[in-house]
């Protein structure tokens, strides 16, 4: 039988296809900056890299999520809009540390990912929409 904290630390890989999405990852992550760079020591690349979860995989992802113990980065106060915290998990691309971001407030749902990165992920590996990748967590 295994111990408990074995299983809730257990490494997860999960695949799922590079996605184009709505265009707004610039914003908010321009937008977080500061606190990115407060918790995470670095500003982010601005924007992110959407992975749509393959369907068998959907499901290893979300239990991983909810028993990993996330990185909570507040929302800038600014007049006007209605932010919400986002939440970061640590996780690895091909050979590098990456973070899923999961806000409190999206549009997607449970089998999507959005990665942030010092790196701009599509250059560097060179991504395209319909690619295949596999994510660590």
């Amino acid at each position: 039988m295994r111990d408990s904290n074995e299983e809730l630390n257990r490494t997860v890989r999960v695949k799922g296809e590079i996605f184009s999405g709505l265009g707004e990852g610039e914003f908010y992550v321009n937008l977080y900056a500061r606190n990115f760079r407060k918790i995470l020591g670095f500003i982010p690349f601005p924007g992110t890299l959407n992975i749509r979860v393959i369907r068998e995989h959907v499901d290893k992802l979300n239990n991983r999520l909810r028993n990993a113990d996330p990185i909570i980065v507040l929302p800038p106060s600014i007049p006007g809009f209605k932010l919400g915290k986002v939440y970061l998990f640590r996780a690895s691309l091909f050979d590098i540390d990456v973070y899923i971001v999961r806000p409190e407030y999206t549009v997607y749902k449970g089998d999507v990912v959005e990665l942030i990165s010092q790196e701009h992920l599509r250059r560097k590996y060179e991504l395209k929409d319909g690619d295949v990748v596999d994510i660590t967590i």
